[in-house]
C-alpha cells in the first residue's frame, strides 16, 4: 500500500498529513531521507551523522474483510505536544506495533487465519552516530535470581506451560540478551487504568492512550529505578495520516516507538484499525510499545545489534514486547478476564500479516497468551527459546 491521505468520509474533509499543521518537537532536525517501512531498527554502527537509506514500500496486505476507505467518522482532534522530552543521546531505534494495528474486528478473525503469508527481506540497516552511552554491563548468571514463573489469573483457563530453556552462550552480549535483570522483576500490579472501551475516533485514542500510558509508566517506574535505569516519564505523541516525522526519521506505521532523546512512543491514525474493533486494541498496542521502551533501558538492543541483527533477532525482540504487553494486560486491575474474554484474545494475536519479521501466527499467539500467565517478566525471555519458537 502506498502512503498518502486516506480519502475523507463523504461530508468531511481528508484528514491532515503531518506536517501540515502538525507542530514538530522542538529541536528536530529532518532526517536525510525516510525509513524503511515495516522494519525495525537496529543499534548504529561506527560511522558519522544520521544517514537512512533509501525508502523502500515493501509489500503491503490488507487482511480480507478489510474496507479499503475505512474512516473515523469524526472530525481529528487538535494534537498536543508531549509534556517533556529529554536531551538527544542513545541509539535510533524504531518498532513498530504491526500486530494490533492490522486487526480489523470480527470479519478479520473469521478470514484472517487463511491469509497468504508475505515474508521480506530485510533491507540494508540505517547508518547512525554510536550511543553516547555503554549499553548495561551483563550480569554474572549468579546474580540472577529467581526463576520464570507462570501464574494462574482469576479468569483464565488452567494451562501448564513449558519451562523455558536455560541460557546457554557466555558471549557478554548474548548474556545481556538471554540474563538481563529485568528477567528477576515481578509483573507489577497495574492501577489506575482506564477501562476497556473501544476508540471510535482520534480523540478517543488520544484519550485512552494517554491514561493507558500513565498508568503503564507509572506501575514500571519502582523497577526502572530499583535495576539504576533511567524512569524518566516518556512523552507520547499522537498523529493524523499513515506516517510521522521523528527524531528517528520519516516512518510509516500504524504505531511506533523511538528511543531517540530517551524514547517516545507514536500511535498513529491506523491504530484505529484495531482500537476501534476491540476493547482492548488501545491497551495491546501501548503494552507493546511500552515493552520496547523496557527493552531499551536494559541494553537489550543494543545487544541485540552486537550479536548480529537478522529477522531471527528481530523477532526475538517483537515477540518478547508482545508477551511482555499480555502480561501488563493481565495485571491489569481495569481488566476483568472471563472466558468470554480470553477467548477475544488468540484471534486478535493471529490477526496479523507475517513480515519475518513480527512473528508468524503461531508465535504471536504463543507468546502473547504466555505473557496472560507471566508472574515475572523473565517467563517472556525469547532470547532462550528455540528458533521453531520464534519463528
Amino acid at each position: 500500500m502506498t502512503q498518502g491521505n486516506w480519502p475523507g468520509p463523504q461530508g468531511h474533509p481528508q484528514w491532515n498529513r503531518p506536517g501540515q499543521g502538525w507542530n514538530q518537537p522542538q529541536g528536530w532536525q529532518n532526517p536525510q531521507a525516510p525509513a524503511q517501512w515495516g522494519q525495525p531498527w537496529r543499534a548504529p554502527g561506527p560511522q558519522q551523522g544520521l544517514q537512512q537509506q533509501g525508502y523502500q514500500q515493501q509489500g503491503y496486505q490488507q487482511p480480507p474483510g478489510f474496507q479499503q476507505g475505512f474512516q473515523p467518522g469524526y472530525p481529528p482532534p487538535q494534537w498536543r505536544p508531549p509534556k517533556k522530552r529529554s536531551g538527544f543521546g542513545g541509539v535510533l531505534f524504531v518498532i513498530f506495533a504491526v500486530v494490533v494495528c492490522l486487526v480489523i474486528g470480527a470479519q478479520v478473525y473469521r478470514a484472517v487465519t487463511e491469509a497468504e503469508s508475505v515474508r521480506t527481506e530485510r533491507p540494508s540497516e540505517p547508518v547512525v552516530t554510536p550511543p553516547e552511552e555503554p549499553s548495561p554491563e551483563p550480569l554474572d548468571p549468579d546474580e540472577v535470581s529467581g526463576e520464570p514463573t507462570t501464574v494462574q489469573p482469576e479468569g483464565l483457563p488452567e494451562r501448564q506451560w513449558d519451562a523455558l530453556l536455560p541460557p546457554d552462550s557466555t558471549d557478554p552480549e548474548w548474556m545481556t540478551l538471554q540474563q538481563s535483570p529485568l528477567y528477576a522483576m515481578e509483573v507489577p500490579v497495574i492501577d489506575g487504568c482506564p477501562d476497556l472501551e473501544l476508540a471510535a475516533n482520534l480523540t478517543d485514542l488520544e484519550r485512552i492512550a494517554t491514561a493507558q500510558m500513565d498508568c503503564l509508566q507509572a506501575a514500571y517506574r519502582p523497577i526502572l529505578e530499583e535495576l539504576g535505569y533511567d524512569s524518566s516519564e516518556i512523552p507520547i505523541y499522537f498523529y493524523e495520516g499513515r506516517s510521522v516525522d521523528t527524531p528517528c526519521g520519516e516512518v510509516a506505521a500504524p504505531a511506533l516507538y523511538c528511543s531517540a532523546q530517551g524514547g517516545a512512543i507514536y500511535f498513529g491514525e491506523d491504530a484505529l484499525n484495531g482500537a476501534s474493533w476491540v476493547d482492548f486494541g488501545t491497551k495491546d498496542v501501548a503494552g507493546h510499545e511500552y515493552g520496547h521502551h523496557l527493552q531499551a533501558k536494559a541494553g537489550l538492543f543494543h545487544a541485540e545489534y552486537a550479536v548480529g541483527a537478522d529477522n531471527e533477532t528481530a523477532r526475538r525482540i517483537e515477540l518478547q514486547a508482545t508477551c511482555w504487553g499480555y502480561a501488563s494486560l493481565s495485571h491489569d486491575t481495569s481488566v476483568d478476564i472471563d472466558e468470554r474474554k480470553f477467548e477475544e484474545f488468540e484471534p486478535f494475536l493471529r490477526a496479523l500479516i507475517e513480515d519475518g519479521i513480527h512473528g508468524s501466527k503461531d508465535s504471536n499467539a504463543y507468546w502473547g497468551i504466555r505473557g496472560l500467565y507471566s508472574g515475572t517478566l523473565g517467563n517472556c525471555n525469547t532470547w532462550t527459546a528455540a528458533s521453531a519458537d520464534v519463528d
